[in-house]
């Protein structure tokens, strides 16, 4: 009961309820129009033949009888199954009544007559017949006439089995039409819904299957053009989940790995000092300094992975500020941070639309990284250029520089260019991929270059005005 249920709910079968409905309209409405307009002709020419035939008695009158012979000759129609009857009232004789052959029969049968059609009457065994009536009024004077009075009657029988026909044939032909028409909207309907169940299935095996890849995608149907995109849209939007369902993977995998190094180390040195430490008082200074050192490290992991988490929804508030001010007060600060020498090229005046706070968090990683993959006597350069549009920040190092391999990762979380050399500078590795997010919250670019001969080049692009 409840799949018959759902089947009436599907698309094709809602589109085939209505089609019948709209075609059942149509047809009524088409089928009326056609019965009244032929039956209103079919009316129409009884009504002048009764007319016709009318005129014709009142011209075959014979000394104020009707001649039935000059009658039936004079018309062209058929009146065998018309029936006439005159009655001839002279002012100075008895009434007189002529009735054509076989009238008396047919008057003398019962008839009954229809309120909105009252010269249309039916007689039980002799069918359907049109009734009209005219008069000749009496005359004073020399040349007395009579008053006459004629009545005709005219059969339909003809025209009610010509419209019976046209019914029968109109009502065959509606029947045919709906059945077929029917049927194949019926087909078209689930054609055309059939890409739609398919994803449907596919969506559903996806959210059943046991073991998923998290590279599934939903097919993609050519027709109709509607769902064609769709399949694009949802197949885009099961990407994005996926990647991101992938990063989180991989951003737990790696926390994991970065956060069992210190703790094993810690709990290496706890376990020293348990056995060792009373004997040996000597280690309990280094054990302490090394867990001061890998906690701290493990405090700033924790902070800068919150961190990240928080930027995955965060909103920026961007407005018009100087950015060679916010650079100068930078480097003059980071200056006395580090030993390598800062070289500071901008313009007096630079206004970039971004976050205040966030620009200064974004150059800062990138001196961090610059200070910390340079030689203690390099140059740590700080250049910005412009166009119509946009500023462009770079930092510029000259370290060992970035492989080809490794730039297009160099923003992924705890990715470390160099395995062997990093492991002796210190960090998380998170540093590049919060400046990247940062970026795209205010709209910019990064990207990672050469600096010829040799060390990288970080690139920021930050807008002028307003995205």
């Amino acid at each position: 009961m409840r799949k018959k249920q759902n089947n009436t709910n599907t698309s094709a079968a809602q589109i085939t309820k209505a089609y019948a409905i709209i075609l059942i309209l149509i047809t009524l409405l088409m089928s009326g129009s056609i019965i009244t307009v032929v039956g209103y002709r079919l009316v129409t020419n009884k009504r002048e033949e009764a007319q016709s035939l009318m005129r014709i008695l009142k011209q075959s009158l014979v000394g104020d009888q009707p001649d039935w012979v000059r009658w039936r000759g004079e018309t062209t129609l058929d009146t065998s199954n018309t029936f006439v009857k005159v009655k001839v009232d002279p002012p100075t004789r008895t009434q007189a009544v002529f009735y054509s052959p076989r009238t008396k029969g047919f008057l003398n049968e019962n008839y009954h007559a229809w309120p909105l059609f009252k010269d249309v009457q039916y007689r039980s065994k002799q069918g359907v017949y049109y009734h009209i009536i005219d008069y000749d009024h009496a005359s004073e004077g020399p040349n007395k006439k009579p008053e006459i009075k004629y009545e005709i009657w005219l059969s339909l029988n003809n025209m009610v089995h010509i419209f019976k026909t046209i019914l029968e044939t109109i009502s065959l032909i509606t029947i045919f039409s709906f059945l077929i028409g029917l049927w194949f909207i019926s087909k078209l309907a689930r054609r055309l819904n059939q890409p739609l169940v398919d994803l449907t299935k596919a969506t559903h095996e996806i959210n059943k299957a046991e073991n998923i890849t998290y590279h599934e995608s939903l097919p993609i149907s050519g027709n109709p053009q509607e769902v064609h995109e769709l399949s694009i849209e949802f197949n885009r939007l099961l990407s994005s989940l996926n990647q991101q369902i992938l990063r989180e993977h991989q951003f737990v995998s790696d926390a994991s790995h970065e956060l069992r190094t210190p703790l094993a180390g810690l709990r290496g040195h706890i376990s020293l000092i348990r056995r060792h430490g009373q004997a040996h008082p000597d280690i309990v200074p280094t054990s302490l300094d090394y867990i001061d050192s890998e906690s701290l490290r493990m405090q700033h992991l924790i902070e800068s992975l919150l961190q990240l988490s928080r930027m995955d929804h965060a909103e920026l508030t961007l407005e018009y500020f100087n950015l060679s001010d916010l650079l100068a007060k930078i480097c003059a600060r980071y200056q006395q941070q580090i030993p390598q020498q800062l070289c500071l090229k901008i313009l007096p005046t630079t206004i970039v639309y971004a976050n205040c706070d966030s620009v200064e968090q974004i150059i800062t990683a990138l001196l961090d990284n610059a200070h910390k993959y340079s030689p203690t006597a390099a140059t740590i350069t700080l250049e910005v250029t412009t166009d119509p549009n946009d500023i462009a920040v770079k930092v510029f190092d000259e370290g060992n520089g970035i492989s080809d391999q490794d730039k297009p990762h160099i923003f992924d979380r705890f990715y470390r260019a160099d395995q062997s050399r990093s492991q002796k500078i210190t960090g998380s590795g998170l540093g590049l991929a919060i400046a990247a997010r940062l970026v795209d919250l205010n709209y910019g670019k990064i990207a990672v270059q050469d600096n010829v001969p040799h060390g990288s080049c970080f690139v920021v692009i930050l807008k002028k005005t307003k995205p």
